[in-house]
């Protein structure tokens, strides 16, 4: 009897095995990696988003620069003239930060505006109205873009600002 046969056939059965082995492998290490990198851009998203609240928090606080205006009517300088705006979502909420003289300044107007941040991220910011009194209080969402090898994602932060000089 030849044993040659069976000694061909093992083989092909022992490089199939390795290759479906191998090929799992692969395919873990790249959903492992893809993952890895979804995950670190969403955690740098939350990241622009929480420090775009933070200057924002800034802006009210020290009634920072701000340049917006539905109509000439309503042009805006400093962060407190905000609190006698009433905002109607979606046309004139969206705002953007930008940098002059070496100053955060807030955006905003008609457009749905976006600050481009880093190589693939941008931020916008959405003021609207939040409970009776519009000049009390008013709800800041930050959102942050960017896109992967999977498509468009975002993270979104929300806050209540409230008027400091009530």
């Amino acid at each position: 009897m030849s044993n040659k046969g069976q000694t061909l056939l093992e083989l092909v059965v022992v490089i199939s095995v390795v290759v479906i082995v191998v090929g799992a492998l692969v395919f873990a290490t790249i959903a492992s990696i893809r993952n890895a990198s979804f995950a670190q851009n969403q955690l740098q998203a939350t990241k622009l988003a929480q420090e775009g609240l933070e200057k924002v928090r800034s802006l009210r606080d020290r009634d920072g620069p701000l340049d917006y205006a539905i109509d000439p009517s309503t042009r805006t300088t400093k962060f407190s003239d905000l609190w006698g705006i009433t905002f109607t979502c979606p046309n004139n909420c969206y705002f953007f930060l930008t940098v002059e003289s070496g100053k955060d300044k807030l955006v905003g107007g008609t457009s749905i505006s976006f600050e481009h941040i880093e190589p693939n991220f941008k931020r916008q910011f959405q003021i609207e109205e939040e409970g009776a009194n519009p000049a009390a209080q008013k709800k800041v969402t930050v959102k942050v873009l960017w896109t992967d090898f999977a498509g468009e994602h975002s993270s979104k932060l929300t806050t209540i600002l409230r008027n400091p000089n009530l």
